[in-house]
C-alpha cells in the first residue's frame, strides 16, 4: 500500500522546513553587504561558486539525475513510479521558472554586484546600464572585471548574469529539489534526508557571497520553491 500524503510525519516535516527556512530568515535580519572588495580575489570564493554550479547548466541536469537515481534506489521504484516522479519534479521546476521569470520582469531589482560596480564607477548608472541590450551589459561587465583583475571564473559568471536579481533562479531550483525529495524521503525512506536542506542553504548562501543576490531574494526563492515542490511531492505520494 502506498504511503499517502496525509500520512507524512508532520513533526519531521516542520523540523525539515525549520532547518531549510529559518537560517535564511536570520540572514535577512542580520546586517549584510554583498562582499568585501579584498575578498573578490580570494581563492576561497571559488568554493561557493563551485556549489552554485550544481544548479546551473549542466550541473542542474547532473544533480537532478543523481537525486532521481538515488531516490529510485532508496525506494526501490518501478519504471512507472520513477517516470511519474520525474514528471512531477519537472512540472514543479517548470512552474518555478515561469513564475521566477515573470517576477524578475515585474520587480526589475538590480543585482548586488552591479550596484557595487556602479558605486565604483566601472559601469554606467544602473538605469542606463539596464536600458542597454544584454550583449552590451555583458561587455561592460567584462571590461569592469578586467580592470579589477578578478579571477576568470568570477568574471565569466558575472558576465553571464546581467539580468535582474529578484528572485533567485538558482535558489528556487535548489530549494525545490530539497523540498521535493525531502518530503518524499521523509515519508518513505528518511535516511540522509537532513543533508538536503543543508545543501540547499549552501546554494542560497553561495548566491549572496558571489554578489548575485540579496538575502531577501534567497528567502523569497526558498518560499516559492518550497510551495511548488510541496504540491508536486504530495501529488506523487498520493498516487504512488
Amino acid at each position: 500500500m502506498p504511503t499517502h500524503a496525509s500520512s507524512l510525519p508532520h513533526r519531521q516535516v516542520l523540523g525539515f522546513n525549520a532547518i531549510l527556512l529559518l537560517p535564511l530568515l536570520l540572514l535577512v535580519c542580520l546586517p549584510w553587504q554583498p562582499f568585501m572588495t579584498s575578498a573578490l580575489q580570494s581563492d576561497w570564493l571559488w568554493w561557493p561558486y563551485a556549489l552554485t554550479r550544481m544548479v546551473d547548466l549542466p550541473g542542474l541536469a547532473i544533480t537532478i539525475a543523481a537525486l532521481l537515481l538515488l531516490t529510485r534506489h532508496k525506494l526501490t521504484l518501478g519504471h512507472t513510479a520513477l517516470l511519474a516522479l520525474a514528471g512531477a519534479l519537472f512540472a514543479a521546476l517548470a512552474s518555478d521558472w515561469l513564475i521566477k521569470s515573470l517576477i524578475k520582469q515585474l520587480t526589475e531589482e538590480p543585482r548586488p554586484y552591479l550596484l557595487w560596480l556602479e558605486s565604483q564607477e566601472l559601469i554606467p548608472a544602473i538605469r542606463q546600464f539596464y536600458a542597454g541590450s544584454s550583449t552590451l551589459r555583458s561587455e561592460q561587465v567584462h571590461a569592469a572585471t578586467q580592470l579589477l583583475a578578478l579571477p576568470a571564473w568570477l568574471g565569466h559568471h558575472w558576465q553571464t548574469e546581467v539580468n535582474y536579481a529578484f528572485p533567485s533562479g538558482h535558489s528556487i531550483a535548489a530549494m525545490s529539489l530539497a523540498q521535493f525529495f525531502g518530503l518524499i524521503w521523509l515519508a518513505r525512506a528518511p535516511t540522509g534526508v537532513w543533508l538536503l536542506p543543508l545543501w540547499a542553504i549552501g546554494i542560497g548562501l553561495s548566491r549572496t557571497l558571489i554578489g548575485m543576490h540579496w538575502p531577501l531574494d534567497v528567502l523569497a526563492s526558498a518560499l516559492l520553491g518550497s510551495l511548488t515542490a510541496l504540491v508536486a511531492a504530495r501529488w506523487w505520494l498520493h498516487h504512488y
